[in-house]
């Protein structure tokens, strides 16, 4: 048991409290804090099982084939280090990204409000998304729940932008993971939805 009592959260949201590894400088404890939501009459088994863990089966799944392959985008995914049971509850073990500063890396997010009037620097963020998309797709890598939050900058990977949560298939039948067409549809109809967010028409 990972005592995180008297720690403060580097970061938290609606889902996670997420603290630094007591032991681990280069690891982050992701300690979930929403409550399950039930949405079927009968449970699904991963529902059953897992209960409001089923997201990290997915995730760590999702890791573990892109390891498989050898492929080298897995390089835009935050390292996966397993999981850990904590005096919070249970938490999932992950590689620590920073920014230039130190701290955590910043989000996708953050940057676009940053940049919320500046045309050029939202194209230049547009275009690293877009390589970014360009490389899950060579790899083969599904992300089910893409947000810009779910993107950081990362120190670690030369400024690049990774992919730190949301990793795996959500629905029940993952047509994607079979058919490399369903893949590819599925990698086009987020360039075109996420691309909205960029403004990329305000001058």
């Amino acid at each position: 048991m990972i005592d995180l009592s008297g720690l403060t959260p580097l970061r938290e949201s609606r889902n996670y409290k997420i603290f630094q590894h007591p032991e681990f400088e280069g690891e982050l404890l992701k300690v979930r804090i929403d409550e399950p939501e039930r949405k079927h009459v009968l449970p699904r088994y991963s529902e059953w099982r897992y209960g409001n863990l089923r997201q990290w089966n997915r995730e760590a799944n999702e890791y573990l084939a892109a390891l498989n392959r050898g492929c080298p985008e897995i390089e835009r995914l935050a390292r996966f280090g397993g999981y850990a049971p904590t005096s919070e509850g249970p938490a999932i073990v992950v590689e620590k990204l920073t920014g230039p500063d130190g701290g955590l890396a910043p989000t996708l997010q953050s940057e676009l409000v940053t940049f919320n009037n500046d045309q050029s620097a939202r194209q230049r963020l547009h275009q690293e998304f877009m390589e970014l998309l360009d490389d899950l797709e060579q790899g083969q890598i599904i992300v089910g729940d893409m947000g810009f939050e779910n993107i950081v900058r990362a120190h670690e990977r030369g400024g690049k932008l990774v992919i730190i949560d949301g990793l795996g298939e959500r629905v029940m039948f993952p047509l994607a993971l079979f058919s490399k067409w369903a893949f590819h549809k599925s990698i086009q109809r987020r360039r075109e939805r996420m691309t909205k967010g960029f403004r990329l028409d305000v001058p």
